[in-house]
């Protein structure tokens, strides 16, 4: 059986335990939570803090699910690292392994690799590997970039969001190869091209298309790492949410269509 998570983005109207208990229901073994959101971003995203450990604790326990990564840890600079402490130790707290690093203001691969070995060093006290995930929004925009620091820096992996893959390149070539250093992925579906009048933030943030609503080449993308990364559904719905989907409704519909691709990989 593949291993299955759930990504907070899917459903933020749940609060972290209630997305432990849908993920429980619908019998994934992990979800991703946000234990740092940078200033500009903390009205978006339902952010985990230290008080919530033990009762997101006792909610993991009782759903039988576990952290699989933690969300979202900007290397805009050089040091400064401390301000990640209670993101890193609060994900600690719940047994999560990974953490999703996004890199800004870089000059070259060699200023990044350094960053993200910097990271690296911090996480790792913490029992936590960082996963650098590539996006049209960061500095770090496509898979090429992304697999170039992981290699210099020698540590952490890769984090492949198929909506970003197909977006900033669509360099699907680059996964086979490159499939060893791809520790977790994210699915979802949507067309080959974003019409204009959508913004992509939009897309990335809001409104996703279920696995094979769309013309992802996704059995292409994930047939190589399918084996040994986890597989997350993250795929924001708003459009159903505003027709009254409730979160459990978004999750399962999420989830059920990405097993649909990951069985129709056999």
């Amino acid at each position: 059986m593949k291993r299955l998570s759930l990504h907070h983005l899917t459903a933020l109207d749940a609060t972290p335990a209630e997305l432990a208990a849908i993920a429980g229901r619908l019998e994934c073994q992990h979800i991703t939570l946000f234990t740092h959101v940078p200033e500009q971003a903390r009205a978006m995203f339902p952010c985990v803090m230290p008080d919530d450990v033990p009762a997101l604790s006792d909610a993991l326990a009782s759903a039988n699910v576990s952290v699989c990564n933690l969300e979202v840890f900007p290397l805009d600079q050089d040091g400064g690292l401390g301000r990640f402490a209670e993101g890193l130790k609060t994900g600690a707290a719940l047994g999560a392994p990974r953490a999703t690093v996004h890199m800004y203001n870089i000059e070259s691969i060699a200023v990044a690799a350094r960053r993200l070995k910097a990271f690296a060093d911090v996480a790792g006290d913490y029992g936590i590997t960082p996963g650098l995930e590539f996006n049209g929004f960061s500095d770090v925009k496509d898979i090429a970039t992304a697999v170039a620091i992981v290699r210099e820096a020698g540590c952490g992996a890769v984090a492949l969001d198929v909506l970003h893959l197909m977006r900033n390149g669509a360099d699907i070539a680059a996964v086979a190869p490159n499939a060893g250093l791809i520790g977790y992925v994210q699915v979802s579906d949507g067309p080959l091209e974003l019409p204009d009048e959508i913004p992509a933030w939009h897309e990335a943030v809001k409104e996703r298309l279920l696995p094979g609503d769309g013309a992802f080449p996704l059995a292409e993308i994930l047939r190589p790492v399918a084996g040994h990364a986890i597989i997350e559904a993250e795929i924001p719905q708003s459009t159903a949410r505003k027709a009254g989907a409730d979160a459990f409704e978004r999750c399962r519909k999420a989830v059920d269509a990405v097993r649909r691709t990951l069985r129709a990989l056999d």
